[in-house]
């Protein structure tokens, strides 16, 4: 899977589409499946960074300052969540998290998701709001071999792709950049559906929080 990640910061204004647009075109034009943005944006964009991944054929993560989301190449909503989520994509199981509880959400430490990440096996951790001098243990985690996902880490400097037992495939500088790495991740023929926490806002109805609790649960 080729992923593409873009550091950088200040992303509130009218200048977020436009950026986001650019990146987008950029990401399409090496040929990358999934774009990793920072955690930044307006919570309002997430509609409008929909139509630019269909626009351009590539799905997002992405986020808020109190949400991360996830859109498919369709510019579908997969995911809107507040803390780790682990949601298919396109045969894949990517686990959406913040700095926070990634750690839980990759080894399924936290025993509410432990049937989620530890029997189903998350491939990808996806962090697009990392701080600054926090990423030591992220990349401690991509130097491992086993069953450790690989890793999309996005932060203020030095944000990078890495992969288990390779390390690190791509890495930014101190400023705004784009980067591209293929990582290993095998379609899977069984899958898990989105959790509840991701699930809830899928539905724009009034009524989004019940669907979604009652459709909530594993799927193939």
């Amino acid at each position: 899977m080729r992923i593409a990640l873009v550091q950088a910061a200040g992303l509130h204004g009218d200048g977020a589409a436009l950026r986001s647009r650019r990146w987008l075109e950029q990401a399409a034009g090496r040929s990358a499946q999934l774009l990793v943005l920072p955690s930044g944006f307006a919570p309002g964009f997430r509609r409008e960074l929909g139509v630019l991944a269909a626009r351009h054929g590539v799905a997002v993560a992405a986020g808020s300052g109190t949400e991360l989301w996830l859109l498919d190449a369709a510019g579908e909503l997969q995911a809107c969540t507040a803390s780790a989520a682990v949601v298919p994509l396109n045969g894949r199981l990517m686990c959406l998290a913040t700095e926070d509880d990634a750690g839980a959400a990759a080894w399924g430490a936290d025993r509410s998701r432990r049937r989620l990440v530890s029997d189903e096996g998350a491939q990808l951790l996806l962090v697009p709001g990392g701080s600054a001098g926090c990423d030591g243990w992220f990349r401690a985690l991509a130097r491992r071999g086993g069953p450790a996902p690989a890793v999309a880490w996005n932060g203020p400097g030095h944000s990078f792709i890495a992969a288990p037992g390779t390390g690190i495939s791509a890495e930014a500088g101190p400023f705004e950049e784009l980067i591209c790495a293929d990582v290993d991740l095998p379609a899977r023929q069984r899958t898990v559906g989105p959790s509840w926490f991701a699930r809830r806002y899928l539905s724009e109805g009034p009524d989004a929080g019940l669907q979604a609790a009652v459709g909530a649960g594993l799927g193939s």
